[in-house]
Formats: structure tokens, C-alpha cells, sequence
């Protein structure tokens, strides 16, 4: 049974249980159930019912367990004089950290996109400024790459909201190796190096490859990455660093992951890589009634699954920012194994950090897909059937991002 069918069937079982009275409300046709119902309801307004005085930015604020909306205390202020701190402090313990990406975005705010290098950071920023017109920091696509507390604490200090975009940190890595081997700018600022370069050919490489990892799984000091990248769990220092620029940080190869994954859980919105087109959707639609003309207009004309081949593939073409052309792979699963293996040592704090964006996304999918939001089927089965063997190797390699997806939509 294909998840389509499911979904259907879920909706008809929720159909089935209710029945319309007179004045429009709606009723369990089982009286037993229907007590039930009321006995819960009436326990969940005792504890929920203060919160319908919180207002927005109070309410995000809470659910992070940060300051108030002022910024002034970490203490939030009821307008109704009392009763909210316990009805908050249990929403905190019991509200699923995707919920925090699925309410509402101002699109007349200030927001800061953390751009980390071969995110797709400079295709987000350039979406922000040419395309949506938002007011977006830092305003260039091929920069500045701070840390998350940088930019947060100095550089975009007054944004209203934090953005990020994550990506497996397999393809991470690959994508950092090409980028310092082939760009204009990775050639030049490895120039009068020993960086690996003995062709272009496809098991070149490969080769290439293995040897600029080898450097990094060697004592070598941090400071030797040949002028380029890094790669040593990239993403969860730019979750973790202080430092405007994560190439200087000598962080080292082992971030704090309980920090690392704090900062993450904070973030007002986590794109990944994977699912670039599912993430657009996701933002477009928090951006809400009043999000910018393209967004809309993409939200209606693009966000399902029933457009031809030859239309998906002109989505994201236009602002698509291409760095170089060579080295790309369809798969990166018939590297050598010896050579992933190099990559899973360097990677292993952020495997943990996209594990985890990448389930809590499934649950945002599942959301938008949901009659609470677009009720339409956004992540399309040839996208699940494109990432799921390339995803596999998560999770010790017994990951399956479609399974996680039909059962994030069974949850909704």
C-alpha cells in the first residue's frame, strides 16, 4: 500500500468518526467515546487555556525555553496576571522541536541566513534578495560564512529570525573536495600547496580524494587544510564556533554535540540540501498570507507532486548557483569503502546533527502535507526513491528516509 492510499484512508477513518449536529459542531458517533472526548478536552483547556493570551513572539520565545519576546527576561508576562508559567513549562516538555518550525514567519522581519560553505547558502541568499526581495543578512552570496553565535551575537544581531541550511555530511564533504579542487577559487587558494591534484579523470578523483582525507585523519595541526576547507565536522562547528570564519576555528575535529545540537533545536528554520524544493515550500508557506508574490505563486504552482518531469526539473534552475562543473556524482556510493570510512571518522558529530534534522523534517513534511496546513502531497515518491539508498548509510547504514517519511505521515 503506497503512502497516497494511506493518507486517503487516514483522512476517510477521521471523516467516519465524526458526525455534524444541529448548530455545526461535531460529535463521536459513540456516546462512550464522545464522554471521552469531553473529560480530555476539558483537562487540556485546564492546562492549555492560559496560552490563548500569549502572544506570538512570547509563545515562540517559550517554546525554546529562551528570553521573552523583549529580549529583557527570561521570565514570560501573561497578560491574564498569572496561571501561564506551568501551563509553559509543560509545552516545553511535551511539544516536539519540529513544532517550533511550523508556525508563522514575518516576511516584513529581519531575517539572518547562517550560510555554511557547499550548503547551498549562496542559492538561499541569492532566493532572499532577487527573488522573495526580503530583508536578509548578510546580503551576498558569497559571504560572509559566519558561525551561528557570530552572526546572531555581531553580525545580524537585530534579526528577528535564524535560518540555516544543513546537508549529508557524505555529499558535504565530497562537495568541499570539488570545490577546492576545481572552482576558480579553490585552485587559486590552493595554489603552492601539496593538495592532491594528479587528474581529472573519473578514478582520479577517487584517488584524490582518499589522499585529501588522508590528510585530515593524520595528526596533521588543525591550521594544515591546504588554504581551503576543512572538513572535519563542518556543520556542527558552525553550530558550536564563536569565530566569524569556521577555516581559521581551531575548534578540532570533536564540536560539542549536546551544543551543537542545542543551537540547532533553536533555529527558527533548517533546510536541507537533500530536499531543497520540500524546504522552499515548507518556508513559503510559514511566510503566510502576506509572504511576497513568487512565494505564493510557487506555493500554488509548484508544491505537490502532480507536475510533469520537464517542470520539477526548471524549479530551482533559475537561482541555482553553480560554482564549477566538474566532479559531480550521481552517487557517492560506490566510493571505496575504506574511503567512506575516512569520511564517517571526520563526519561524526554532524551524522548526528542531520540525523536529527533530518527526522524532525520528515515530522515538518508530514505537517505540511496534513489537512492543518497545505493537505496536499509535497514530497514526491521519485525524490524519497532518488535519496533513499543514497541515505542508507546513516544510522550504522540501517537508515531509511522513505519508512521515515510514511511513518512521520502516520503520526500526523
Amino acid at each position: 500500500m503506497n503512502i497516497d492510499t494511506l493518507l486517503r484512508r487516514r483522512q476517510s477513518l477521521l471523516a467516519a468518526k465524526e458526525v455534524s449536529d444541529g448548530d455545526g459542531s461535531c460529535f463521536p458517533t459513540n456516546t462512550l467515546l464522545s464522554k471521552s472526548l469531553y473529560t480530555y478536552t476539558a483537562l487540556a483547556l485546564l492546562v492549555i487555556g492560559p496560552l490563548l493570551f500569549i502572544d506570538n513572539q512570547q509563545l515562540k520565545a517559550a517554546l525554546r525555553g529562551s528570553a521573552d519576546a523583549s529580549g529583557t527576561s527570561n521570565n514570560i508576562v501573561h497578560s491574564d496576571g498569572g496561571g501561564g508559567e506551568s501551563s509553559i513549562s509543560f509545552l516545553k516538555q511535551a511539544t516536539p522541536n519540529y513544532l517550533i518550525r511550523t508556525t508563522p514567519l514575518n516576511p516584513a522581519e529581519k531575517f539572518s541566513f547562517v550560510h555554511i560553505s557547499k550548503c547551498a547558502g549562496s542559492t538561499w541568499i541569492r532566493l532572499f534578495m532577487d527573488v522573495l526581495k526580503l530583508n536578509i543578512c548578510p546580503r551576498a552570496e558569497a559571504g560572509p560564512e559566519h558561525s551561528v553565535a557570530y552572526q546572531q551575537n555581531y553580525a545580524c544581531k537585530h534579526a528577528n529570525y535564524t535560518l540555516i541550511s544543513l546537508r549529508s555530511p557524505r555529499h558535504h564533504v565530497w562537495s568541499q573536495f570539488t570545490m577546492c579542487r576545481y572552482s576558480s577559487w579553490g585552485i587559486s587558494t590552493t595554489a603552492n600547496t601539496s593538495f592532491p591534484r594528479t587528474g581529472e579523470k573519473y578514478k582520479d578523483d577517487e584517488v584524490d580524494f582518499d589522499s585529501w582525507l588522508g590528510h585530515f585523519t593524520k595528526d596533521s595541526p588543525f591550521y594544515s587544510y591546504y588554504r581551503c576547507y576543512h572538513p572535519a565536522n563542518f556543520q556542527s562547528r558552525a553550530l558550536t564556533s564563536n569565530s566569524s570564519y569556521l577555516g581559521s576555528d581551531p575548534i578540532g575535529f570533536n564540536p560539542n554535540v549536546t551544543l551543537a545540537m542545542d543551537t540547532y533545536n533553536n533555529l527558527d528554520f533548517v533546510a536541507l540540501v537533500e530536499f531543497i524544493h520540500e524546504s522552499q515550500c515548507m518556508l513559503y508557506h510559514r511566510l503566510g498570507n502576506k509572504a511576497p508574490s513568487a512565494a505564493i505563486s510557487y506555493l500554488s504552482n509548484s508544491c505537490h507532486c502532480e507536475e510533469t518531469k520537464k517542470k520539477k526539473k526548471k524549479k530551482n534552475e533559475e537561482i541555482h548557483v553553480v560554482h564549477h562543473n566538474k566532479g559531480k556524482r550521481s552517487t557517492l556510493r560506490d566510493l571505496p569503502p575504506a574511503t567512506l570510512s575516512k569520511v564517517e571518522y571526520l563526519t561524526s558529530a554532524d551524522m548526528q546533527i542531520y540525523t536529527t534534522a533530518l527526522r524532525n523534517f520528515m515530522a515538518e513534511m508530514a505537517w505540511l502535507e496534513s489537512d492543518s496546513a497545505l493537505g496536499r502531497r509535497v514530497l514526491c515518491p521519485i525524490v524519497l526513491e532518488r535519496w533513499e539508498p543514497e541515505l542508507a548509510y546513516l544510522d550504522g547504514g540501517t537508515f531509511n528516509v522513505t519508512q521515515l517519511y510514511q511513518d512521520a505521515v502516520m503520526k500526523q
